[in-house]
């Protein structure tokens, strides 16, 4: 972790995962999902977001932010 990592920077995301899976939405019904793990190289925050859908690879990569 490097010692100015608090300030605002743009997330570089390394140690990508995407994977699929069925998964319990809010509203209580079983979707074919898309999550996505990820590693910002800066500041070491990790990030874990759940799509609803089946996505491509590509359009994960992307959605990242």
């Amino acid at each position: 972790m490097r010692f100015f990592s608090f300030i605002p920077h743009r997330h570089r995301w390394q140690d990508i995962v995407i994977s699929r899976a069925n998964a319990i939405a809010p509203s209580g019904r079983t979707y074919y999902s898309t999550l996505i793990s990820a590693r910002c190289r800066t500041c070491n925050q990790t990030l874990y977001r759940i799509y609803y859908s089946d996505i491509s690879d590509a359009q994960a990569r992307r959605w990242l932010g």
